[in-house]
């Protein structure tokens, strides 16, 4: 049986790394059964649905398996309908949140689409593979929803598995029209790039986040043996060749078991003292194991990625994240005292935001993040996930449901029109400046680390001037974006509503206090008269993009 699983493009992705986990794990288990399959990874493909179709052949097959999400639903049915003129026998799967969440609709109103597996894939996946084989009858396939002629059919589901460890490592391999990236972290302590790879320790994440697509999938959590973690990575390391020497931790929420997450680093260090690591977790689990953290950080700890989301009590109780802000000063706080480095989850704006959100999420991020880089934080906005709260509490507020297999555009949410005077600007100062200040900014930053540079500052000697004006520069640019935005806070809670970034005000940068372009173009001229003047070769600072690229994946 000719079988091929299915990474759609949701149209956007600079920093694709990694392979697609979650078909990784079905690909690898259908493997150990005896069922080969063809692995295919367009996530961030812009080459259209049918030319993807025809280059790839990709009707050739009696299955064929996709895993969505809201993003990129519509761009999987047209390569459905693709796939389904050229080979109508093709049995066309569809599996993931999206497809989890309205899986009844799916087979209701898309005819190209045959089955959805709800939830979690392998074993579900396996048995549909089996009986199409034998050409069985589809009923005893679990978390099945399919067509029986004009019916749907929604099979029962079997429990999640328990044991994690019994699945084979997800060493799947995927076609791909763009080169996968070399994955990488940057560790500032070390001033070094780290051969990097991704590891899931764990399914789901027992929480009610109101915003959260896990939630579709299930909340009861389970998790590997640290044996199971450290004996992955050395079968990553032999079977690619690389000595990967820091691990990100991709599970959901890493730390829902402090003592089992601990264990597991302490088993990565035991095995290798040279293993860096990071994950992501929530503010109230932090301040709870503090003394955890604490350890972590002598067996690797390099950065963790918080589900802060908003400092508004509003917006907070509206996403159901069940802390309040104090408990996230605290847990950044405390972070910030012991030196962990942090990667900021935040929801910048939602529907129903105010200006008093906003003033109180600029409050946050200056007392925290002013010296934080990336500022993506500034651009981020609330997704309304089909199968969530969230999404469900909007619906009831605006009085309709939204169109089902669409994500809504926020810039058509906002119910103040301050907000929308907020989301224009802050899309227009990223489509101006964000750009341009981030590479300057890591290029910056790399030369003035280099040898000579740090010498010629100690000693006063050489173009130490210059240097140090390039210094200031840096400076300006890592504020620039936090100032530009508190000032268009202020104005629109001062009543005005400003139509131009130079309304808002784009003078009064640095040192000089000068106009913000004259600061980009003199860290632009510093750059190039500087790596000239210490002879720095110009991959030296090209290396400058990967690093900021690597460290906060």
């Amino acid at each position: 049986m000719r079988i091929a699983l299915l990474n759609p493009s949701v149209g956007f992705s600079d920093r694709r790394k990694s392979i697609p986990i979650g078909l990784a794990y079905i690909m690898a288990f259908l493997e150990s059964a005896g069922h080969p399959s063809t692995g295919f990874d367009f996530g961030d493909s812009t080459t259209s649905a049918g030319e993807l179709v025809e280059q790839y052949q990709l009707w050739n097959y009696d299955l064929l398996g996709m895993s969505v999400y809201n993003e990129s639903f519509h761009v999987a049915l047209d390569m459905a309908r693709e796939i389904k003129r050229r080979n109508p026998s093709c049995f066309i799967v569809m599996g993931g949140p999206q497809a989890t969440a309205t899986h009844e609709a799916i087979i209701r109103g898309h005819r190209e689409i045959d089955g959805v597996v709800r939830k979690e894939g392998e074993h579900p996946t396996l048995e549909l593979v089996r009986r199409l084989d034998a050409r069985d009858g589809l009923d005893a396939v679990p978390n099945l929803t399919w067509r029986d002629r004009d019916a749907v059919r929604v099979n029962p589901e079997m429990p999640a598995p328990d044991d994690l460890d019994a699945l084979p490592f997800p060493a799947a391999e995927f076609v791909t029209d763009r080169e996968y990236g070399k994955l990488h972290f940057y560790d500032a302590l070390r001033d070094e790039l780290r051969p990097a790879l991704t590891i899931n320790t764990s399914r789901s994440c027992p929480y009610n986040c109101s915003f959260c697509g896990v939630l579709t999938i299930g909340r009861r959590y389970r998790s590997r043996s640290p044996e199971n973690v450290v004996e992955e990575l050395a079968f990553f390391r032999d079977r690619d060749g690389i000595d990967y020497r820091h691990v990100y931790f991709s599970d959901a929420n890493f730390f829902v078991q402090a003592q089992r997450a601990l264990g597991i680093v302490r088993a990565l260090h035991a095995a290798d003292d040279r293993i860096t690591f990071s994950f992501g977790t929530r503010v109230n689990q932090i301040l709870k194991a503090q003394d955890v953290i604490r350890e972590m950080l002598t067996v690797g700890l390099r950065f963790i990625e918080v589900g802060v989301e908003s400092a508004s009590p509003t917006v907070l109780e509206r996403l159901a994240k069940g802390v309040g802000p104090e408990v996230n000063d605290a847990a950044v706080s405390f972070l910030t005292r012991v030196g962990v480095e942090i990667a900021l989850d935040f929801i910048m704006v939602d529907p129903a935001s105010t200006v008093e959100d906003l003033q109180m999420n600029m409050d946050f991020i200056e007392r925290h993040f002013l010296d934080h880089y990336p500022h993506e934080h500034f651009y981020t906005s609330l997704a309304l996930y089909e199968g969530t709260p969230i999404r469900e509490f909007y619906e009831e507020r605006w009085g309709k449901p939204f169109v089902s297999g669409t994500l809504p555009d926020t810039a058509d949410l906002f119910e103040r029109a301050e907000l929308q005077v907020w989301w224009r600007l802050v899309q227009d100062f990223g489509e101006r400046y964000q750009g341009r200040i981030d590479n300057l900014l890591a290029k910056t930053e790399t030369l003035l680390k280099h040898p000579l540079a740090v010498e010629c500052l100690g000693e006063r000697a050489g173009p130490w001037e210059e240097l140090s004006r390039l210094q200031l520069d840096s400076v300006t640019l890592r504020h620039a974006p936090v100032m530009f935005f508190r000032r268009l806070v202020d104005r629109l809670a001062a009543g005005t509503k400003p139509d131009t970034l130079e309304e808002v005000g784009l003078r009064g940068f640095g040192r000089r206090g000068t106009d913000l372009d004259d600061v980009l173009t003199s860290a632009a001229a510093g750059v190039d008269l500087l790596s000239d003047q210490l002879g720095l070769a110009r991959n030296e600072l090209d290396r400058a993009l990967q690093i900021s690229g690597a460290a906060y994946q």
